[in-house]
């Protein structure tokens, strides 16, 4: 062998000087060269490893040293080195270093494939530093070893972290809210199962609920819980208890009894606001309950007392997963949520025009921004029914029914909207924003592929007020990761070592986030809050918040999200700490030993898998499901359960994850029994196809073999387009054995089979109809202020070729007399505003004949035409002759048609 390659492995261990490892180094490298001629191609025989084609046995960095070449003479011919580049990388990292009389010089070959220009040049960059410190440094702790220069660190921590802005830092929520609603009263702010109330309405029953908690004696800094539906209850119950200085303590209706009441209990909650019709789903609890939806609510009470309120006080508490098997509350005061509200409104600015569409469940934090943006903004917001935010054919018709234009989804439903939902049903959002959990670049460029609306990547944990990073995504984005993006206004991003040093861009670090928006703590926890809330160090007398998320800086200042450092997941955007699982199975009398894990494969996304050793061998995997849904939300459930003799250990006997076999996500006790109607075979087979089951029997239970809350979306999909019924999402939940769901299957096949067309009543044409809620904003402004052209909506025509300007008469008389739009005026009658739709009459088009450069002035004319909505005619139709066979045709009309 010319030359022979040594495997050395750095030993690191103990945080070593930098001294201690050279010698550690030293005595490795002079133990393999006592074995050099073994050649490399044999020990790899010898080990074996588990090859794979996209990278090399046994190692992949490559390290050599060369002494130096000078030119050589000899006689009759000179030898002179030329660096030649090699064609292709043949380990991940290659660096070759040469001796020279001034020190050290070389070169770093990188695979493509891994590697960019940016990142090798940050390696050499590195080396380079910590080289030219060794002088300095060779006794210190590799910890403390510089690999940033001045530079570097100022890019870090100054130029990528600048992000001071004004915000209304000494505001409050409620106080922002009553300023909007005093400058637009009459606007809509939230529209809910076909009811629209405008701001001045929502304020006054927000004040309705505050006067209430007030003369209950809650003030600032109690927590108030709040279960309710989704509902305009739910928007005025949160503004109440905002209005009245408290903070708000969202309980989903959905969580076990048992959960809820650790919640109320641990919160100390004096005061739980509820419905009438859910008082028999609430755990029993110490707390006042009050009844929003009460006729006594609207008794007139004594005008509450200002409270002395300020910007830090608590406005709401989230409960999260926590480790120790029972959740934390984390608080979050105004001033956090005002900065990320500020943010949101410089950055995707919202006018009266836009909706918000309201579908997150308000105990995710994503439900605070689609909450209070709109609101403190003068726009609508559109609130989906309480079980609608499953429902993709709800949210696809009210989506669209609505305007919506402004819109939120987690990664993993937004991959079953993109598979579902026509393009049509977004064609009016503008932005559409995904949180909560790891966005996929296939599902980036399916939905690129398929909508035109702007795409936004926002992160943030429940520890924060919302979000703390953000990303407009690109349709030619060519990344593996999709980036989180930059830090938001007044919030600072450090992605740390483990030693709370700085990495260099492209190194993975857990990120650290500070700033503004940082939480409270965690409720009635100070040792968990002193463990994840540390002192910042870059910032004197400021906090860091400690997330556990890996991530890494790119060369173009924004961060990629790598995963967890420890065992914590995001399933369908909520965090899940699976330490909370473990702890609540080995509870169970049956069990004993249990780990849960997440799992995921190229046929699956990320699920949860329950390994157990029993303690009775006849426990069922149907009896444990039962068991946890009584103190575990739908989304903490386990997929799969495997059962085993032992849990396998590590040489520390720690359980050792990765020794861990396969989950099998079909686990039967019987044998199939096989479908008889046309509707369970219909379901078999739809199940099959959605939970990759080679055999579903009709006995079987659709969440017992994997499925969850976005799979029982596709399935309503796929019954629609098989089978032509609309089956309500709630039936799958309701009836998850497919013997049951087929009879109420074949009930929905029946009514509309047997249902007739609805017959549509013509109106009486000569009564005045009322105004739209955009009408009457309108009409109130038109009457407020001079007529003007700000809501004209003028547009233009040019035509070539030879014109018939009768029949161009002719078409647009008929296409008057067919839409009553077209012919209506807005008239005040008994004080009140009303549709008036005149008679159609014919109109003679109005010709002129105008230079080309005289175009833009008449066209001008034209829209800035000032409409009488009275008398009408409320649009204008001219026609301009530039020659024989050119011709341009204006229109206008008032937005209010």
């Amino acid at each position: 062998f010319f030359a022979n390659t040594l495997a050395l492995r750095g030993d690191l261990s103990g945080n070593p000087s930098f001294e201690t490892l050279l010698h550690r180094t030293r005595q490795t490298a002079l133990e393999a060269y006592e074995n050099q001629d073994v050649p490399f191609e044999r020990i790899v025989e010898a080990l074996q490893p588990v090859r794979d084609l996209s990278r090399q046995a046994i190692f992949q960095v490559m390290l050599a040293l060369h002494p130096q070449f000078s030119d050589l003479q000899m006689p009759g011919i000179s030898l002179r080195a030329e660096e030649r580049l090699p064609e292709s990388a043949k380990f991940d990292l290659a660096l070759e270093l040469t001796e020279t009389r001034d020190g050290l010089s070389g070169q770093l070959e990188y695979a493509l494939d891994l590697w960019d220009k940016e990142s090798a040049e940050q390696i050499v960059q590195c080396l380079s530093t910590l080289l030219q410190s060794l002088p300095d440094t060779v006794e210190c702790p590799l910890s403390q070893q510089p690999l940033l220069t001045a530079a570097g660190q100022y890019q870090l921590l100054t130029e990528w972290n600048n992000t001071a802005e004004d915000y209304p830092h000494d505001q409050c929520i409620a106080s922002l809210f009553e300023a909007q609603a005093e400058q637009t009263p009459d606007a809509l702010a939230v529209y809910f199962d076909g009811e629209e109330i405008d701001y001045r309405e929502l304020d006054r029953r927000a004040e309705q609920v505050a006067s209430r908690l007030v003369h209950a004696g809650i003030g600032p800094d109690c927590v108030v819980g709040l279960f309710v539906e989704r509902s305009i209850e739910m928007i005025s119950g949160l503004l109440g208890i905002l209005k009245s200085g408290a903070a708000y303590l969202p309980l989903d209706t959905d969580y076990p009894p048992d959960r809820i009441a650790y919640m109320l209990e641990d919160a100390q909650v004096p005061v739980v606001l509820t419905q009438r019709r859910l008082l028999a789903r609430l755990p029993e609890t110490s707390a006042c309950c009050m009844f929003i939806d009460d006729e006594t609510s609207e008794t007139a009470l004594p005008p509450r007392k200002a409270r002395n309120i300020n910007a830090h006080h608590l406005a709401y508490v989230i409960y999260t997963s926590g480790s120790t098997g029972r959740p934390k509350g984390v608080m979050i005061s105004h001033f956090s949520i005002l900065n990320h509200l500020s943010w949101m409104q410089r950055t995707h600015r919202l006018t009266p025009d836009d909706r918000v569409l309201q579908n997150a469940p308000v105990s995710f934090d994503v439900s605070v921004w689609q909450l209070f943006w709109p609101l403190l903004n003068g726009a609508g917001l559109v609130v989906t029914s309480p079980e609608g935010h499953r429902d993709l054919s709800y949210l696809s018709s009210l989506i669209e029914s609505s305007r919506v234009t402004v819109m939120h989804m987690v990664p993993s439903m937004l991959q079953a909207l993109v598979d579902i939902v026509s393009p049509h049903t977004l064609r009016r959002v503008r932005d559409f924003i995904v949180g909560g959990e790891a966005l996929p670049p296939s599902l980036l460029q399916d939905f690129s592929q398929r909508f035109d609306c702007r795409l936004h990547n926002q992160y943030g944990p429940t520890e924060t007020s919302v979000e703390v990073s953000w990303h407009q995504c690109s349709a030619d984005e060519d990344r593996l990761v999709v980036p989180i993006g930059a830090p938001l206004s007044n919030t600072r991003l450090y992605v740390l070592d483990r030693y709370f040093n700085l990495c260099p861009v492209g190194v993975p670090g857990e990120l650290y986030i500070a700033g503004a928006g940082l939480a409270r703590g965690y409720l009635n926890r100070p040792d968990i809050t002193a463990e994840r809330f540390l002192p910042d160090p870059f910032s004197d007398g400021q906090r860091m918040y400690r997330t556990g998320d890996l991530a890494r800086w790119t060369a173009r200042g924004v961060l990629e999200y790598l995963g967890r450092i420890d065992h914590q997941v995001k399933i369908r955007g909520f965090r899940v700490e699976t330490g909370e699982i473990d702890t609540c199975l080995l509870a169970h009398p049956g069990i004993h030993q249990a780990i849960v894990v997440p799992w995921s494969s190229e046929q699956k996304p990320l699920q949860l898998v329950a390994y157990l050793v029993l303690k009775d061998p006849a426990l069922q995997t149907a009896e444990v499901q039962v068991y946890l849904r009584r103190f575990l939300p739908e989304h903490m459930i386990p997929a799969a359960f495997v059962t085993l003799g032992a849990l396998p250990l590590t040489p520390n006997s720690k359980v050792d994850r990765k020794a861990l076999p396969p989950p099998t996500f079909v686990t039967r006790q019987r044998q199939a029994v096989p479908p008889r109607t046309s509707e369970e075979f219909a379901l078999c087979e739809i199940w099959g196809l959605l939970l990759n089951c080679p055999e579903v029997g009709i006995e079987d239970d659709f969440f017992a073999l994997g499925g969850h809350s976005l799979l029982a979306m596709r399935m309503v999909a796929m019954v629609r387009a098989r089978l032509g019924v609309e089956l309500p999402l709630r039936e799958i939940f309701d009836a998850p054995v497919i013997v049951q769901l087929a009879s109420r299957l074949a009930h929905y096949q029946a009514r509309e089979e047997g249902s007739s067309p609805i017959g549509i009543t013509p109106r009486d044409g000569n009564q005045p109809l009322r105004l739209s809620f955009s009408q009457e904003r309108l009409w109130f402004l038109d009457r407020l202020v001079e007529a003007g052209v700000a809501y004209n909506v003028p547009w233009s025509l040019e035509m070539r070729g030879e014109l018939q300007t009768a029949a161009l008469e002719w078409a647009i008389n008929q296409v008057i007399c067919r839409h009553e739009s077209l012919r209506t005026v807005f008239r005040n009658s008994n004080g009140t505003a009303v549709q008036t739709i005149v008679p159609a009459e014919n109109e003679s088009l109005v010709s002129q004949s105008v230079p080309e450069y005289a175009l833009d002035n008449v066209l001008q004319t034209v829209a800035e035409y000032k409409f009488e909505l009275q008398t009408g005619p409320l649009y204008r139709f001219r026609l301009y002759r530039l020659s024989a066979e050119r011709h341009v045709l204006a229109f206008v009309a008032h937005h209010i048609i």
